[in-house]
């Protein structure tokens, strides 16, 4: 009679994942160390996961990530049936092993496509232009500019019989003329890749409007996903805010700005109209804040086809936002940018200094 034995506890999967998940943290140590080091290693390694990454998901017509949310209760029943069995049959401690070097490759794929990028070079300093200081002086001039600049579009845009905007093109091609602005910025400030790739719309179950997520790059699929629950001027802004991260930008604020200054930068209409009503709806937001008679004074000259665009986003906001998932989503993802050095989703909030100081210095 054969005898095999008890398999080792440690596999050669499990040993890989140390390995991988030892040399991540040493890149991420020397990241945080330098921001030159951060900077390179963005630019090499961590760009060389995130496009690998990226040209895996195109192979999928579909967001894998939606995929895998609607598995999610099968994967777990799956995963139980399978440690019972282990343990069952005297490999549990092999199981476990092998389940906690998933999660370690999960987490090292976290650290190189993301954690790195968090350490770099601001994008004012990248771009070329000073921080100043906010005030409602500032905000309102912006607001002012943003509101004009909307208003010159609205006739150029085509509104549906609720009217909401939409283009004259679906999301996928969308990305194309995203992706063609992306390179263009990255031939002149050399810093986001030049490389193509497709938004992926969410729309099962409402999921994402249920997770308050308007969009999210999953570094695990290499996707820019997308919730297409919003209107289309939202859609094709989220599309670049994923985007920039697939590109190395990974600081919210910043993807919010980088997505502001990308798509503004474009030669089409419609993603310009994109990016000045969302960014109007970030200053205006915080010069109500400031100032609620100055911010009236300005918004009442928004042309209504553009106001019936903030309220068909915020519509859905309302509809979907104060639910106990929302609340989980939010406070995971309070901790998840807290986990990579940020002040959490308050971070989301700074692009109103960048917008500003970027308009300040134009002038």
């Amino acid at each position: 009679m054969r005898n095999y034995g008890r398999k080792k506890a440690f596999s050669a999967f499990a040993m890989f994942s140390f390995i991988v998940t030892g040399i991540s943290l040493v890149l991420l140590m020397i990241a945080k160390s330098s921001v030159c080091a951060a900077d390179f290693l963005n630019s090499t390694v961590s760009y060389g996961y995130r496009r690998v990454m990226a040209a895996f998901g195109e192979l999928f017509p579909f967001s894998l990530f939606e995929l895998l949310l609607a598995l999610l209760p099968i994967i777990i029943i799956v995963v139980v049936i399978l440690a019972v069995r282990a343990f069952k049959r005297g490999g549990g401690l092999r199981f476990v092993i092998n389940f906690v070097s998933v999660l370690l490759l999960l987490y090292s794929g976290n650290v190189i496509a993301l954690g790195i990028g968090y350490n770099t070079t601001t994008v004012d300093k990248r771009i070329g232009f000073e921080i100043c200081e906010v005030n409602k002086d500032n905000l309102a001039e912006v607001m002012t500019a943003l509101r004009d600049e909307v208003n010159a579009l609205c006739p150029l845009i085509e509104y549906d019989e609720n009217g909401i905007s939409k283009p004259d093109y679906t999301l996928r091609e969308s990305g194309e003329i995203i992706c063609d602005a992306y390179k263009e910025i990255s031939e002149k400030y050399g810093f986001l890749g030049d490389f193509s790739s497709t938004p992926k719309g969410v729309g099962l179950l409402n999921i994402m409007s249920y997770l308050s997520l308007g969009g999210i790059y999953t570094y695990y699929t290499g996707e820019a996903n997308v919730n297409i629950d919003y209107p289309m001027y939202d859609v094709v802004f989220t599309a670049g805010h994923e985007l920039s991260h697939q590109r190395g930008v990974m600081r919210e604020n910043e993807a919010n700005f980088m997505a502001y200054f990308v798509l503004s930068s474009s030669p089409d209409t419609y993603l310009c109209y994109s990016a000045a009503l969302n960014m109007y709806s970030y200053i205006s937001s915080a010069l109500y804040r400031t100032d609620p008679d100055l911010y009236y004074s300005i918004a009442r000259g928004l042309d209504a086809r553009a106001l019936s665009d903030l309220r068909a986003s915020s519509a859905i906001s309302r509809e979907y936002g104060d639910t106990i998932l929302s609340d989980i989503s939010n406070f995971v993802n309070d901790l998840f940018l807290k986990s990579h050095g940020t002040d959490g989703v308050v971070t989301y909030g700074r692009v109103v200094t960048l917008t500003v100081s970027y308009f300040k210095s134009k002038k």
